[in-house]
């Protein structure tokens, strides 16, 4: 490598870790409350295995392992990756590992984008300011992993779209399956690039000077490159789960889906609504159930959101006491209650009623005109949450943790100096992504041109998706709102890579099998 190769490496990968240089200097470890705590610092069970999949739940305790090794404790006390040891300076190497992948990823995409160092440069800018993906890097928790594994996927997408390189799509099923095993919301991704070849076809069909400039095959070569992706996309989904149900055998933990239960936080809509709307819906469904520990819990939620309440644990306290009266207990009575709220979720799903659809457009709408500032804020949110309860004792592992101790409000440290980015809402970012993919699409002059439009829209697309399963199943909070920021911005980014024409071209040469 060149001696000035070797420095326009280095002053890229510096001017992407400025960010993170700025977080170390200014601000401790955060922690995204208490899932975090339970990601990282209890025994692999169903929460860790099933609620969140088992990927940060694992990874995440290897730096508090080589933390044990240095400081000697591993030989005083053991280490056990059920019940690891927290402590400030493995917490310190997890947030270091978070933002080095963080920044490998961006660089990746920096260098995996265009050829020439002063795009190379625009587009490292155009991540530098996206302080979210910094923030939850230097955040506990599984977002912390999110925007780099979404970005690497979505640029060996575009990477297979341009080349038909097959270790490109291998590489793609392989960084999906990750993002599932990190988030179950991230399995949007696994679409992504099967919608933009059928983007990319629509386009070639819009344009026919670009398409003469493509091999008379054009067509047949995209559909079974279509055929061929879409089959990846569903191989990454089952083999995501099946690598669940395998940790969840070797674990002894019964497998099944953990939806339901996190979609009695989705009924809170029932408290806004009137009083005679709440019984009919309830009713009807008690009786289309006939279930009588739904019953149960729907009846709860009756009781509560006739006063204007919601309190979604004491709607599980109410199937599981229902299910103890019936017998069950030990591991078959949490087996059971998430097998009931799974049924709960799929006749909701069925049989929508208008409010709860209402509710998840709502939300969307309001998902999409949250700015990248309310994200910054949610992992100091977190924290100050986690720092008022860390007295508790579900909580004593952290006890010894001076890095909690010691920022009693940092909240206020994010007023003072991480509001930024206020003024462009979501949904700013999405049209501005989508108006250049369509000026690209019609103005472009190469294959590449529509290629990349296709890819941008694609990701627009698969952004605005995002929230929208997020939705149905969950309120939306603003840290899910982080792939549709991620996609968004790597959609910008592959619009700025087409300054850099060094890599037209690329499409018309694919070869003629997918």
């Amino acid at each position: 490598m060149k001696a000035s190769s070797l420095l326009s490496h280095l002053l890229l990968v510096v001017l992407l870790a400025i960010p993170s240089v700025y977080f170390f200097s200014t601000v401790s470890p955060l922690w995204r409350d208490s899932d975090a705590f339970y990601q990282v610092a209890t025994k692999f069970e169903f929460l860790t295995v099933l609620h969140w999949p088992p990927l940060y739940c694992f990874a995440a305790r290897i730096p508090f392992l080589l933390a044990s090794l240095i400081d000697g404790s591993l030989w005083r006390n053991g280490f056990s990756f059920n019940r690891p040891t927290i402590t400030d300076l493995g917490l310190y190497f997890l947030i270091i590992f978070q933002h080095l992948f963080l920044i490998s990823s961006l660089f990746a995409v920096c260098i995996g984008l265009a050829k020439s160092w002063a795009i190379r440069f625009i587009v490292a800018a155009w991540f530098m300011i996206c302080l979210p993906f910094y923030a939850f890097a230097h955040c506990v928790g599984s977002e912390a992993i999110t925007p780099p594994l979404l970005l690497l996927t979505s640029l060996a997408g575009i990477q297979y779209l341009r080349t038909a390189c097959r270790q490109r799509l291998s590489l793609f099923f392989v960084l999906a399956v990750l993002c599932i095993l990190d988030r179950h919301a991230n399995g949007v991704i696994a679409g992504l690039v099967p919608l933009a070849i059928a983007l990319t076809i629509g386009g070639f069909t819009l344009r026919p000077f670009i398409r003469n400039q493509m091999p008379g095959s054009w067509l047949g070569t995209n559909g079974r490159r279509l055929l061929v992706t879409t089959g990846v996309a569903i191989a990454a989904l089952v083999a995501a789960n099946s690598v669940v149900w395998i940790v969840c055998r070797f674990n002894k933990i019964p497998y099944r889906s953990r939806a339901g239960y996190a979609f009695v936080w989705r009924l809170n809509f029932f408290k806004d609504l009137p009083r005679k709307r709440q019984t009919i819906i309830i009713d009807q469904a008690e009786s289309d159930l006939h279930d009588p520990a739904l019953t149960a819990g729907l009846e709860k939620l009756k009781e509560m959101s006739g006063k204007g309440l919601f309190a979604p644990d004491d709607i599980c306290d109410a199937v599981m006491t229902a299910l103890i009266r019936q017998g069950y207990k030990g591991q078959p009575l949490h087996v059971t209650s998430d097998q009931k709220l799974n049924q709960l979720l799929a006749y909701f799903l069925h049989r929508p009623p208008p409010e709860f659809v209402q509710t998840v457009v709502n939300d969307v709408v309001t998902g999409m005109n949250l700015d990248p500032n309310v994200l910054v804020k949610d992992p100091f949110r977190c924290t100050d949450w986690l720092i008022q309860h860390r007295t508790e004792p579900s909580f004593e592992a952290l006890s010894g943790l001076r890095t909690l101790a010691g920022d009693p409000d940092p909240l206020e440290k994010y007023a003072a100096e991480f509001r930024f980015w206020s003024f462009v809402p979501f949904w700013w970012l999405t049209g501005l992504v989508v108006a250049g993919s369509l000026f690209l699409g019609f103005a472009g002059t190469d294959p590449d041109d529509l290629c990349s439009a296709g890819y941008a829209m694609a990701c627009a697309i698969i952004a605005v998706i995002a929230p929208i399963v997020s939705s149905i199943v969950v309120e939306l909070l603003p840290r899910l709102m982080l792939p549709t920021l991620a996609l968004l911005f790597f959609g910008v980014a592959v619009l700025l890579a087409r300054f850099d024409r060094s890599k037209a071209g690329l499409v018309s040469n694919l070869p003629d099998t997918g």
